[in-house]
């Protein structure tokens, strides 16, 4: 058990997020016991948790709420973390962010201002292992920077602040700061040129409950997960194909009226590939006149000029071979893209990302997602090359010869981020829910934080939220190292 969970379980409770604290209660006893050590050393008491032995919680289920746990135990268990809750809510809470080593554990001095709660996580992360589950509303504030731990993370109600530390001065400077009277949340201004991509892929748009039931699921989580960017840039969707399940009419209008909405609600530029779900029907190519006329309405170009943050995205079909699933690039197709790039004066000058849809490399998934056994069939092994890139060498060739270092892809509905020498390949699952494990099966989408002063990709954050609520959410964050540092 790690202190960031315990940290983690009380800010659930203080921005009364039931779901994910019940979540931790009700994961083991052995866990509320170390819960209730952990409010004890930070001075927190909480007689009512204190009253639940083994024996009581024997009787609770995995699924019950706070409320009824008041019946159940003859506690009262839901007033009194309201009470909690209004106690602490007027509060300005510290929370010292550890880096990735020794040498950047810094500690805070005392804060002597009333109403000011310091935390501090005494366990440095490990940049291979950046995993959070239910992350507290303001903490993902933090997670955006995580390429830039340690920290401080500061809130008070609405506000948040992410303030990077670089050595023990600094943490010594905030801690004076703050106990001369000074509102940090002014004095330390966001002075980065960040830019936000979100990736979503594999919607697969129509008509079924449980493709509804996703939709509604994802915006629920951008709302949530985007209200706590802070960038001066205008937000950046890109879609890795597969937006309908089939292409007809009434499937191509849902998609049209979704990457309206993310305009219209986020004020968004919205970017899209298509995937093979996109073109053919059943698994066999649509007649050539239908396909091209599909292609000519949602496709329309080959690249993207951002001009303002000097990016150029290029637009990739991989669906020239729809049969089984496969796709294929083409020579033709890289020389259109050739022609168009040669076009641009000082290239040189703009950071080039390509999408795609389907996957360059093979695919893994993630280590809680258990592999099912037909999965490890010769049959299944046989049928998963059908769905792979036909051409992929070519395609990577031509990838070192244009030095793009960043290629965007879903069609596997299994996120996964993976570097290969100066590149890296960053792969959406599926946005609406195409990922099952057991009773749950999770919405999944990518958050990357591009620096427009360094010309680099910083952060990938891959959310896994799971439509059935059987699961927590999952953040796993990856941090990108610099293409001319390779030791960073």
């Amino acid at each position: 058990m790690r202190q960031i969970d315990f940290i983690n379980t009380f800010f659930n409770i203080l921005f009364q997020n039931e779901s994910a604290y019940m979540r931790d209660f009700l994961s083991s006893y052995d866990y509320i016991v170390h819960f209730r050590e952990w409010l004890h050393s930070k001075g927190i008491d909480w007689t009512c948790l204190e009253s639940i032995d083994e024996n009581l919680y024997t009787l609770l289920s995995k699924k019950v709420k706070a409320t009824e746990v008041e019946h159940i135990l003859h506690i009262p268990f839901y007033d009194d973390m309201l009470k909690l809750s209004e106690f602490y809510q007027d509060y300005t809470h510290v929370l010292m962010i550890p880096g990735f080593s020794f040498e950047q554990q810094y500690h805070l001095l005392p804060i002597e201002r009333d109403h000011f709660l310091v935390y501090e996580i005494d366990e440095f992360f490990h940049k291979d292992d950046l995993s959070f589950f239910d992350p507290f509303s303001a903490f993902f504030v933090a997670m955006y920077h995580a390429d830039l731990w340690p920290g401080v993370l500061v809130f008070h109600h609405h506000k948040q602040k992410f303030i990077p530390l670089s050595s023990q001065e600094d943490c010594d400077e905030f801690v004076r700061f703050i106990n001369d009277g000074v509102n940090v949340f002014e004095h330390y201004q966001n002075d980065n040129d960040d830019i936000y991509f979100i990736q979503l892929s594999d919607l697969h748009f129509n008509a079924s409950y449980h493709r509804q039931k996703g939709l509604a699921q994802l915006y629920t989580s951008l709302q949530q997960v985007i209200s706590h960017i802070q960038t001066k840039h205008q937000i950046k969707f890109l879609i890795t194909g597969d937006l309908m399940e089939s292409p007809n009419r009434k499937n191509m209008y849902l998609a049209n009226d979704f990457m309206n909405y993310l305009k219209r609600i986020y004020k968004a530029d919205v970017t899209f590939v298509l995937g093979n779900h996109d073109v053919i029907v059943h698994g066999f190519n649509f007649a050539r006149t239908q396909k091209s006329k599909v292609i000519a309405y949602l496709l329309g170009e080959n690249i993207k000029v951002l001009e303002n943050e000097k990016i150029i995205l290029i637009k990739m079909d991989t669906t020239s071979e729809g049969n089984l699933a496969r796709g294929k690039v083409g020579q033709r197709q890289l020389d259109e893209i050739d022609d168009e790039l040669k076009a641009i004066d000082h290239l040189e000058d703009y950071t080039l990302l390509l999408l795609l849809h389907h996957h360059v490399y093979p695919i893994t998934k993630a280590q809680f997602i258990k592999t099912k056994w037909h999965e490890k069939t010769f049959i299944n092994r046989i049928v998963e090359s059908s769905k792979v890139l036909a051409d992929a060498p070519l395609l990577i060739e031509w990838l070192e010869k244009r030095n793009i270092h960043y290629i965007f892809h879903g069609h596997k509905h299994l996120p996964f981020f993976r570097k290969v020498g100066q590149r890296y390949f960053i792969s959406a699952g599926s946005a609406t829910g195409g990922l099952k494990e057991s009773k749950s099966r999770y919405i999944s989408y990518n958050i990357m934080k591009y620096n427009q002063e360094e010309k680099q990709m910083k952060t990938c954050m891959i959310f896994y939220d799971d439509k059935a609520k059987e699961e927590r959410q999952r953040v796993e964050i990856y941090l990108f190292r610099g293409n001319k540092d390779e030791n960073c």
